[in-house]
Parts: C-alpha cells; structure tokens; sequence
C-alpha cells in the first residue's frame, strides 16, 4: 500500500437540479438512467488537510461543474447559463477526502483531457 502524500480527493454526488436537467440529455433509452444518476465522480487536487470546504472548492468548483455537464450534454449552448458556486452548492454535494491509498502495485496511469 502506499499513501498519496501530494493529493486529496473531492468526492462529487449529483443532486435534484442536476439529476432533472440530465434526464433531459439521456442519450440511450434502454440505458439504466437511475444507476448512472447515482455515480460519484472523484476529482484529486492539491494536498488539502483539515480545510474548510468552501475555500477548497472555490478555485475547482467551475471545472468540476463543467466536466459534470459535459458528461452528459456535449453541446454548451444547452448547459444552464448560471454556473455560479451558488449553483454548483445547489447541483452537488460534495465530500472532501484528506487522505489517499493506492492499494495497487501498477502505478497510476492518467489521461490529460
């Protein structure tokens, strides 16, 4: 096992607004709509400890917000207009994690995106 000493981890649940306005973009109809509405996505930043949530997510929140968006609406001109932090509070929920494992011998890979 090794610790992950250089990252912490926003853990992102949708919520109702989000959840209603990505009904409207369901790409398959035989697709489980419920099972991916209930997906978390993990978002690693910078190293944070004991940190209030608020200051953590202001400098995240609109990649996070965007990247949520696109996973299910490629075309922006169909994204809400306000994508406040205010808006982002009302969309998800969101967990802060201090501390990372990597339980795996491989080592990480990643893809820039």
């Amino acid at each position: 096992m090794k610790e992950i000493t250089n990252r912490s981890a926003l853990i992102v649940y949708p919520k109702g607004p989000f959840k209603e306005w990505a009904k409207l973009y369901n790409e398959s109809p035989t697709e489980d709509l419920e099972q991916r509405l209930r997906e978390k996505h993990v978002y690693l930043i910078d190293w944070k400890y004991d940190a209030d949530i608020i200051d953590v997510l202001e400098p995240y929140y609109l990649k996070i917000f965007e990247y949520e968006l696109l996973s299910w609406n490629g075309y922006k001109s169909e994204w809400p207009q306000n994508r406040s932090y205010e808006s982002f509070i009302e969309w998800f929920d969101v967990n802060l994690c201090d501390d990372l494992f990597d339980l795996e011998i491989e080592r990480i890979k990643s893809e820039k995106l």
